[in-house]
């Protein structure tokens, strides 16, 4: 096979931002109600209820949004061996912290999901009972299913025949934007288990006038455990900064084939995890064998970010697109844009390498990293000590800030952000032997 070179992909973190101050306790209680009193109140202080915004496995710090709009709050913990349920601490996924004053550090002590509540009368379903609809259509399955998340997700991927309408948008507009038919049967889902879109569009939907609400409540994620395929909208096929693979034999391809598809045959596919871009949103397409033997190659590859055709190459010239012709694209050239509050690799570099008037490098890695190395002219403060250190770093110059990969980079963006400082953060591998010596992929 022909080996094919890539352009290198970097994946973008969650972020978070500010540190709560812990609750103090009374001082002194009637020796009667003492007991109850120090109860009710670590119960309130030691426990957060809110959604993970970021994870560092190097600082050992989570970072979570709690409450509501307009009183969200961003909280940040440390965690070590003795955490429970770390691995319940997922990036956009709802969570129960359980945590000890440590100091002037939360530590976190135990995690658990924070799981979705069914509104009273609201039946949950599964992924294999809503297979079975989606297999007979929504005419003829009589029902309407509903992806609550954001317009974003749901482009990059959702369930087949799923209608967008997010949350906020049903609240804004209301029934307007479901069947008029109120007895027939609304099937909501989002993000998982932890995601409480779905049940709120429920509820929603039942102060309506709604008579046959379900939800699936394992969302997005259930179905794909289920061995299922979210499929990818028209739009972000032919607009997304994405990976398109035509999994057909040349000979097809060539006589049409999507805009812009390099074709790499099913059954080629699992050869090209040296050079493959893993970070990369991939949309695959071919007949149903293919589509199954290509999902499976790049699951071995380590690509969770894989999503189909709606209805194959069929359906997306039945929805009125068009198809090409002649040779396809034989190389993967895909370059990952910059998110918000992103510094490119090469100004970054520029910066460190002939200093600046109004930028400044900071570092947020630890102690011990910036110990084996770091940029010359760089502030160094640890990401966990930094809200403690505001001070230290100047309001007239952009920080540009680093740690090794990126995901304190952001943390420590968004905290700064909220504090009026002009800041970006640089998502690459930054890798330092010695001062001055750092290198930056």
């Amino acid at each position: 096979m022909k080996k094919r070179t890539f352009a290198r992909s970097i994946p973008v973190l969650a972020c978070a931002g500010l540190l709560m101050t812990a609750l103090p306790l009374p001082s002194a209680y009637a020796a009667d109600e003492a007991p109850k009193q120090v109860i009710e109140q670590k119960k309130e202080t030691n426990v957060y209820k809110g959604k993970i915004t970021g994870k560092s496995k190097k600082a050992k710090s989570i970072i979570m949004q709690t409450g509501k709009e307009p009183d969200v709050k961003t909280v940040m913990l440390k965690y070590d061996d003795a955490t429970k349920g770390l691995d319940e601490a997922v990036e956009g996924e709802a969570a129960i912290i359980t945590f000890e004053v440590r100091g002037k550090d939360k530590y976190a002590v135990d995690i658990k999901p924070k799981l979705a509540q069914l509104p009273e009368g609201v039946k949950e379903t599964q992924p294999d009972d809503v297979a079975a609809l989606v297999a007979l259509g929504p005419e003829k399955g009589q029902y309407f299913l509903v992806d609550a998340r954001p317009a974003k997700p749901y482009s990059e991927g959702h369930v087949p025949t799923a209608v967008s309408i997010p949350l906020p948008s049903l609240k804004k507009e209301g029934a307007p934007l479901l069947p008029a038919n109120k007895d027939l049967h609304l099937i909501f889902y989002c993000g998982g288990l932890t995601c409480g879109l779905s049940t709120e569009s429920a509820e929603l939907a039942k102060k309506m006038g709604y008579t046959n609400i379900q939800v699936m409540l394992k969302g997005a994620p259930g179905w794909k455990k289920s061995g299922r395929a979210l499929v990818a909208s028209d739009t972000f096929v032919n607009e997304g900064n994405i990976v398109l693979v035509d999994l057909r034999q040349k000979g097809e391809v060539t006589k049409g084939h999507i805009k812009g598809a390099v074709n790499i045959p099913a059954a080629e596919l699992a050869d090209t995890d040296e050079d493959f871009p893993v970070k990369a949103p991939v949309v695959i397409y071919g007949n149903e064998s293919e589509s199954k033997q290509g999902m499976k190659a790049l699951a071995g590859l380590g690509i969770k970010k894989v999503s189909q055709i709606e209805g194959g190459l069929a359906g997306y010239v039945a929805r009125g697109n068009k198809l090409v012709s002649g040779e396809p694209k034989s190389e993967i050239t895909w370059v990952r844009k910059l998110g918000k509050g992103e510094v490119s690799s090469e100004e970054f570099v520029k910066v460190a390498s002939s200093g600046s008037e109004d930028k400044v490098i900071l570092d947020v890695r630890t102690a011990d990293e910036a110990a084996s190395g770091s940029f010359n002219g760089a502030i160094t403060i640890p990401l966990d000590t930094l809200e403690n250190r505001l001070a230290e770093l100047p309001k007239d110059k952009e920080l540009l800030i680093h740690c090794s990969t990126g995901a304190r980079a952001e943390m420590a963006q968004a905290i700064l952000e909220k504090q009026g400082f002009k800041s970006r953060f640089l998502v690459a591998d930054v890798e330092c032997q010695a001062a001055g010596q750092c290198m930056v992929e």
